[in-house]
């Protein structure tokens, strides 16, 4: 099942920040993506979605990585953090669900984030109607690396994002990921 049903007519490029895993689903878009146009960012992503993703019963339901390659090196911490999670999101859901006929309250889309030990690594809690499958409300968890790259004046974003708890067992894959992404 894809984001945008037009745009996965379309050949996808050979992924550059997220090889693998190659049983995960590649996806890239832009920044900012047709369903969040008002992200003040401009780049592209890069998506590798579980296998089961878009399965309610699997334990990866809703798992994937995200490698965002921003244009410059904003600043970026709490408060662009929370904005962008609240509009990709809300936007997703609302996009989704608008072609099934489901409308989400966007009052749910209110993200948690905050600063982790090192600078530039973030956590965050994002409530999300998920209208890919049932419509239910499920909380996403999230692990973000914010990794200015000044030489190519790009900000890449790694997000790890799952609705189980971090320190279940497809956390391991998910760093593994993060771990092997390359620089835009």
């Amino acid at each position: 099942m894809s984001i945008d049903s037009a745009h996965a007519q379309r050949a996808q490029p050979t992924p550059t920040m997220l090889l693998g895993p190659v049983d995960w689903r590649f996806e890239r878009l832009p920044i900012p993506p047709g369903f969040a146009p008002d992200i003040p960012w401009t780049g592209y992503e890069e998506a590798r979605f579980s296998p089961g993703m878009f399965d309610t019963k699997s334990p990866t339901h809703f798992t994937y990585a995200l490698s965002i390659c921003i244009d410059g090196t904003p600043e970026i911490q709490v408060k662009e953090l929370k904005n962008f999670f609240d509009k990709y999101f809300k936007g997703l859901s609302t996009m989704v669900g608008r072609g099934k006929g489901m409308k989400p309250d966007p009052s749910v889309f209110n993200a948690e984030v905050t600063p982790r030990d090192k600078p530039g690594q973030f956590s965050a809690k994002v409530p999300f109607i998920d209208t890919f499958t049932d419509g239910r409300q499920i909380t996403l968890n999230l692990e973000i690396d914010v990794r200015p790259q000044s030489k190519i004046q790009k900000t890449q974003v790694i997000l790890l994002i799952s609705p189980q708890p971090t320190d279940a067992e497809i956390w391991k894959q998910l760093r593994e990921i993060r771990a092997a992404a390359h620089t835009p």
